[in-house]
């Protein structure tokens, strides 16, 4: 028990420090153009619903981590980040692709047109009930160094390794370092459930990895050569101080609650029913905000023992690890979130039952 604990702590470690550096380029952005990057969605809906549906129909988890970050801005909406999540499959995508390719690609072009389609939906109906999200963190301003770099010494030009404010500087790179070497050394591994789902976990590993490999490496890149100002407003007392152990806290606590509930339980007397029960299984089934255990719908669906109506709700539903960032920002909007998800995968998957498929 204590190294599955241990297992999952690392799994929430790698996670952060994916948010992490994301949220670091989105930092970057808006200081390279002293804002003009956040201003290209801001007041354009449909351009948000549009690139964020595409970045959650990406296979992994990737894509939405970037919309939480840019929700935490005030770049994007709620209904935005709700695309995301509906149209993401999380890390289950890429064993749709190895078992049953050319259905997955069509399902991830659903995914995508039920994104663009939720999104607009979500935000019109908070508008309707007077419910405001979270917004911009208030600590997601430009300073006059971030303004006037040249004049303060604080320019991006030349880069090179640079030796300023060396306590936050050498603390961000030997985190990255240690994390790299983790998954380097493969202490990195996943926890899935049993059964269905440990069979196919090892499908999405080495993507896995290498995303966390790149991730990693171009976030130590970052580390050495940012100017002192940017290191230590930016990423230490921003992002690392104040929204990295939020995150971290909720991705580990759900990590490991689920992890526990999973050896108590069997997940498959959730979904192992048929017609509107398996249906209605696999929809809450997605509520789960982890990858790993949606792998049982896929795998029901790939040998025949559950129909399209039933994969297609749960994909909706389920965001796999897209969700935990957003805890670490806003449960309340985390859950508003999640609550459309599921009606409108339960709406549809119902539908497409009713159609017979």
């Amino acid at each position: 028990m204590e190294h599955a604990i241990l297992a999952e702590l690392i799994h929430a470690a790698m996670i952060t420090s994916l948010v992490f550096v994301m949220m670091a380029a989105v930092e970057l952005a808006s200081v390279l153009t002293d804002g003009r990057a956040s201003s290209a969605m801001r007041g354009k809906p449909l351009r948000q619903y549009v690139f964020s549906s595409f970045l959650g129909a990406t296979p992994g988890c990737a894509g939405a981590y970037l919309v939480d970050t840019m929700y935490s801005r005030g770049v994007v909406s709620l209904g935005a980040v709700t695309a995301a999540l509906l149209s993401t499959a999380g890390d289950e995508a890429f064993l749709m692709l190895a078992m049953f390719p050319v259905k997955a690609l069509l399902l991830f072009c659903g995914l995508f047109i039920v994104g663009i389609a939720g999104g607009p939906l979500t935000d019109w109906t908070l508008r309707r009930a007077g419910y405001s999200g979270t917004g911009c963190c208030t600590m997601a301003t430009l300073h006059e160094e971030d303004l006037k770099p040249r004049e303060t010494g604080q320019g991006w030009r030349p880069l090179r390794v640079r030796t300023g404010v060396a306590g936050p500087r050498a603390a961000l790179f030997a985190i990255l370092l240690i994390l790299l070497v983790i998954v380097l050394t493969g202490a990195a591994s996943h926890v899935h459930p049993a059964g269905p789902a440990q069979a196919a976990a090892g499908h999405n590993g080495f993507v896995e990895d290498t995303v966390l490999i790149v991730v990693l490496t171009l976030g130590m890149g970052l580390v050495a050569v940012a100017p002192d100002h940017y290191i230590r407003e930016h990423l230490w007392h921003h992002l690392f101080l104040h929204h990295m152990p939020r995150i971290f806290a909720w991705t580990a606590g759900a990590l490991i609650a689920v992890h526990l509930l999973m050896a108590r339980s069997s997940l498959h007397t959730l979904v192992a029913s048929h017609g509107v029960l398996l249906l209605v299984g696999a929809s809450i089934l997605g509520l789960i905000p982890i990858s790993g255990p949606h792998i049982i719908v896929v795998t029901l669906f790939a040998t025949g023992q559950a129909p399209l109506s039933v994969l297609v709700a749960n994909s909706i539903v389920q965001d796999g690890h897209g969700l935990l960032p957003l805890l670490g920002i806003s449960v309340r909007d985390a859950v508003v979130a999640k609550a459309f998800n599921f009606v409108i995968g339960l709406a549809i998957g119902a539908a497409l039952m009713a159609f017979g498929l």
